[in-house]
């Protein structure tokens, strides 16, 4: 086994004649930690010495150097970055948020790539192992939305013969908004430039979706759950302190009947992968 010295929070391993020092802080160390103590030097020279100690995720493209986290080869800074090199800290599997990050990265808008996550964060929001979210939305008791009163939200297996028959649905003040089943699952989707995706307007056009805490800001008899791809997010509103939000596409995946807290339990979890 390579020479080391473990001093505070860093470890120094020497291969050949060159000292390599790591710190505790960074995402390799725990592993090498365990690697020496396996007394294997395949491993440990892997995360050493090839690359600067770069490790590759989500095929290929994630890769963390240093205390450095870049997306195909373009560095980043965000909240989703500090989580994601945490989370490897920390001894978690990654791959869902890697595949968050991935839909993430095909989203148009720098706003939303960059506030994002910090919104799921702030809102308990979960990420699905394919890397979208789940969150809520108040309907009236016909699971017609709220403000036009036109576009239906129910999950696929309430709708009618004659609504399936119709498909796509139009709703929306301007007919703007589309409703159809896909893969057996209610979508619900608009034009993205129909969207607003100014945060300071707070009421304004584009399919709303919002956390637990918005939920009794909010008139509406039922509260289903929707999953979203992250790529579909077009703005979040500052006002309520950041519990809502604007998309222009998401899937209708099952109906609150329990207590917010426990919306997104493993029944839930399930219908949405």
């Amino acid at each position: 086994m390579f020479p080391y010295i473990i001093q505070g929070s860093n470890i120094t391993v020497v291969i050949g004649s060159t000292p390599h020092t790591v710190s505790k802080s960074h995402p390799t160390y725990q592993k090498l930690v365990d690697a020496i103590k396996a007394n294997d030097e395949d491993t440990v020279r892997d995360l050493i010495e090839p690359k600067k100690v770069i490790l590759n995720y989500g095929q290929g493209n994630v890769a963390i150097q240093g205390e450095k986290l870049f997306w195909k080869d373009i560095e980043l800074h965000n909240t989703i970055t500090t989580k994601l090199v945490q989370m490897l800290q920390e001894g978690f599997p990654i791959d869902p948020l890697v595949a968050f990050m991935d839909n993430l990265m095909h989203n148009p808008s720098k706003r939303a790539v960059d506030e994002l996550y910090g919104f799921l964060e702030k809102g308990q929001l979960p990420i699905t192992s394919d890397g979208h979210f789940l969150a809520y939305k108040r309907v009236k008791d016909d699971y017609r939305d709220v403000h036009s009163g036109t576009v239906l939200n129910c999950v696929a297996s309430g709708f009618s013969a004659e609504d399936v028959a119709a498909m796509p649905l139009k709703g929306g003040k301007k007919k703007e908004v589309r409703v159809f089943i896909e893969d057996g699952v209610t979508i619900v989707e608009t034009n993205r430039n129909f969207v607003d995706d100014d945060a300071n307007s707070h009421c304004s056009e584009g399919l709303h979706f919002c956390s637990k805490d918005y939920l009794s800001c909010f008139g509406g008899d039922r509260i289903m759950i929707l999953k979203i791809n992250p790529r579909d997010v077009v703005s979040i509103p500052n006002d309520y302190s950041y519990t809502k939000g604007r998309c222009c596409r998401y899937a209708v995946i099952g109906e609150l009947g329990v207590n917010p807290d426990d919306a997104f339990t493993a029944p839930v979890q399930d219908q949405s992968n």
